[in-house]
């Protein structure tokens, strides 16, 4: 199961709160709603897909997260594998010699974590009761395709985020997200959803071989 705690530096605080006797005041994940899924009339399907390579790596503000990319790369390899998008998904070498990187960024902005720090250490005083904190991480995913040595890439960013509250939050507060239980369900749908959106994006673009 994914350790979310290695993943996101932004809302470590909120599992600190967890610890304390609130425990019936869960932690509640939200993945936000702007990205969504890749719509039937959006979706691009080669005529003849191709294999390729996966050259995948999860950061944290740029910088590599091995626990985080060993925790996700199932996900990642399996949302590209049900895109229909490359007849084979592999972390080898292919024989047209195509690569597909993706380099999955958790940007952290300083301002919020330290804010988020605060409310989480007040919303712990209270047992959550009297006011909650929320935290948004934020992703920034870049996809580049090439397909074959020495041909010129297709490059697409997708954005997206995932909210995380703790506690009560304010009257009439609207999260603009989808509601998950768990952190890991959380992560793996924000996952599928840039996943298939990138592939999208690259097989959709008037230079990818056809």
């Amino acid at each position: 199961m994914l350790r979310l705690g290695s993943v996101f530096r932004a809302i470590v605080v909120l599992f600190l709160v967890a610890a304390l006797p609130s425990a019936a005041l869960a932690i509640k994940f939200y993945v936000d709603n702007t990205l969504g899924d890749v719509k039937p009339e959006e979706k691009v399907t080669p005529a003849q897909p191709k294999p390729v390579q996966i050259l995948y790596e999860f950061q944290r503000d740029g910088a590599p997260n091995p626990k985080a990319t060993k925790a996700t790369t199932a996900w990642v390899f399996d949302a590209l594998k049900a895109t229909g998008d490359f007849s084979e998904v592999v972390d080898t070498p292919t024989g047209n010699g195509a690569v597909l990187s993706i380099r999955f960024n958790n940007v952290i902005k300083k301002d919020e974590l330290e804010k988020a720090k605060k409310d989480g250490f007040k919303a712990g005083l209270g047992f959550g009761l009297f006011g909650g904190v929320m935290a948004t991480d934020y992703y920034e995913v870049t996809f580049e395709y090439i397909s074959t040595t020495g041909a010129t890439p297709i490059k697409t960013v997708v954005l997206h985020k995932l909210y995380t509250a703790y506690g009560k939050q304010k009257e009439g507060q609207v999260i603009p997200g989808t509601f998950y239980k768990k952190g890991d369900e959380a992560v793996k749908a924000l996952v599928v959803q840039v996943i298939n959106r990138g592939a999208n994006n690259i097989v959709a673009d008037a230079t990818f071989p056809k």
